[in-house]
């Protein structure tokens, strides 16, 4: 048997003696556009401390989550497509921010994970994105995350507030919403 079907049988039996997430927590209420973005708290990749929506406040800013490795490969193509169009003195800048949340991936694993995701991402990236351990449930109840393998959107306004929130997988006709969101009466950051 190859080692690497052997690791992913391994992972897939760990995963499922592991604890449910979220277990005994609270119910959120679903976050709708015009609602305060919740504080997020957490630390970076690069080891920072990270407060949303405190850092964004006075810019528009795009929260990208992911609850899956799956989920990821989606929010890399949402983050992608805004670096390339929003990044440029041409346009807008709109810094983005990553929350990947691994409260249900097994101790044993969330290491190499961190590894894996830090090899295949620039710094500048890392500075902006938050692991979360914990909330799991928490956050999927905000986002009203009903696939675990898409990322889930949420635009800020300036004031913190939610201006646009999606849920579908990367397309480029929900791409086009966001971008229609971000023409509107959105203040540019110096």
């Amino acid at each position: 048997m190859p080692r690497y079907f052997t690791l992913a049988l391994l992972i897939a039996g760990v995963s499922m003696l592991a604890p449910q997430a979220g277990a005994g927590q609270s119910s959120a209420a679903p976050l709708h556009a015009g609602d305060a973005f919740p504080q997020l708290s957490g630390q970076t990749l690069t080891g920072k401390l990270l407060q949303l929506p405190a850092a964004a406040t006075g810019k528009p800013a795009l929260v990208v989550f992911s609850f899956s490795r799956t989920a990821g490969k989606d929010a890399r193509s949402w983050n992608e497509h805004l670096f390339k169009d929003f990044s440029n003195s041409n346009a807008i800048a709109v810094p983005g921010y990553q929350v990947i949340v691994m409260e249900s991936l097994p101790k044993l694993f969330r290491s190499m994970a961190i590894s894996s995701m830090k090899s295949n991402m620039p710094l500048a990236v890392q500075d902006r994105t938050i692991v979360s351990y914990q909330d799991e449930t928490v956050w999927k109840q905000h986002l009203a995350a009903s696939d675990e393998n898409r990322a889930y959107v949420v635009l800020l306004g300036p004031d913190g507030h939610i201006r646009w929130r999606n849920s579908a997988a990367f397309t480029d006709s929900e791409y086009a919403h966001l971008k229609n969101e971000l023409g509107g009466p959105l203040q540019p950051h110096p």
